[in-house]
């Protein structure tokens, strides 16, 4: 088992790297200490002839895995609460959008809408089914057409829908503007 302790940078390299801390710090030490102490208990579970460095790293990252989690757990149940039992944070509303970013988010959906309308309809079908999250290979077998021609029809499609989102005011807010002092 001197095996273990040339491994020990290893060790805490993964225990430092689970928690989310330096090396050096008390928990990875004590995560080290830990990892250490359950190989020594369990080496007889090793298979013969089984590489080492895994298995114990394996344990490390347990070990650290547990550390997280305990230390989660004591940081919810320390949270200050109000009196219905509630985190302060659980209360705060979220951000709403301001009028005029949700004018905008409007005007690039109406945008986006009408670049799709004017899509082919192989070209629309392609690009959803990409949505879909099919590859281009599943989407050639689905609607029987050549790897390269999908791969063309959604490239064209992304470029036509790119250029509609950055394409000049809609025609409505042009006449707006045109009538404006």
């Amino acid at each position: 088992m001197e095996a273990l302790v040339s491994y020990r940078p290893a060790v805490q390299a993964v225990v430092a790297h689970v928690l989310g801390v330096r090396l050096g710090e008390a928990d990875v030490e004590d995560c080290t200490s830990e990892a250490f102490r359950r190989a020594l208990e369990g080496h007889a579970r090793l298979l013969p002839g089984a590489p080492l460095r895994p298995w114990l790293l394996g344990i490390a990252r347990h070990v650290a895995l547990d550390a997280r989690r305990a230390r989660t757990r004591e940081l919810r149940r320390s949270a200050p609460r109000d009196a219905d039992g509630h985190e302060p944070l659980e209360r705060v509303a979220a951000r709403q959008p301001s009028p005029h970013e949700q004018a905008e988010h409007s005007e690039r959906q109406l945008r986006l809408q009408r670049a799709l309308a004017e899509l082919p309809a192989d070209h629309k079908r392609a690009l959803t089914l990409h949505a879909d999250g099919l590859s281009y290979k599943q989407i050639a077998a689905e609607l029987s057409i050549p790897l390269g021609t999908v791969c063309t029809w959604i490239a064209r499609s992304r470029q036509t829908l790119a250029r509609a989102l950055d394409a000049e005011p809609l025609e409505h807010e042009a006449h707006e503007a045109r009538e404006a002092p």
